[in-house]
């Protein structure tokens, strides 16, 4: 069972931001219906804005497939933001583990102030989720006393869709269109939007996002 110590033991993070917007191509949007879109990409081209990272125990940056989070550091957080600022909105994505341990974290972030002030809405690939506030540095479960566990959730390898809503007070996370939790919350009402990863226990985790959408409510 996922315990409550991402709060302690996390206390360190890579910072990686960027700024910009790419065309999203392909059929990615059939279920955004009329929905105003804020800012979107395939990560097609290495023109979207994402700022790349690379040293020896952590990456972010564009791959053939999509864009790419890996961590080889056990209680480490990498991320990357593209500069935006928004107030209400709906943040998709598609992501999968390509390598790594299943006891990891990965998804979205929204109404990012800098790192260490955002909401993270995350998923493993193991089974857990849950909806973070990043305060000050301090780490915090919203709703939950740990991760809780769906069997939504694809396991190890398998591609989740992720959705991520910030509308007013309220947040929520959405997987394969379930919705697994919803908060309330006001201590941030608009920031930028971004994508996280991170280890727990074990180093290694590698994430692969296939899209990233944001669209206003």
């Amino acid at each position: 069972m996922k315990k409550f110590l991402f709060v302690s033991v996390l206390m360190m993070a890579m910072f990686i931001t960027g700024c910009g917007i790419q065309p999203l191509t392909g059929d990615a949007l059939t279920r955004l219906d009329d929905s105003p879109i804020l800012f979107m990409d395939d990560f097609n081209k290495q023109t979207g804005g994402w700022q790349t990272y690379a040293d020896r125990l952590s990456y972010a940056g564009y791959t053939q497939d999509g864009f790419r989070l890996w961590i080889d550091m056990p209680h480490f957080l990498v991320w990357s933001v593209p500069g935006l600022n928004f107030k209400d909105t709906h943040v998709y994505t598609l992501a999968q583990k390509v390598a790594g341990p299943d006891d990891n974290l990965f998804g979205l972030i929204c109404r990012y102030q800098n790192k260490q002030n955002y909401y993270a809405f995350v998923i493993s690939s193991d089974g857990y989720y849950a909806i973070y506030r990043r305060q000050a540095g301090v780490l915090n479960l919203l709703g939950l006393s740990q991760m809780g566990f769906s069997e939504v959730i694809q396991r190890s390898g398998q591609a989740n869709e992720i959705l991520a809503v910030c509308q007013g007070d309220q947040l929520a996370l959405l997987v394969n269109d379930t919705k697994l939790l919803q908060v309330t919350d006001d201590t941030f009402d608009r920031g930028d939007v971004g994508l996280i990863a991170g280890n727990m226990s074990k180093p290694g985790v590698d994430v692969l996002f296939k899209y990233f959408i944001v669209v206003k409510p």
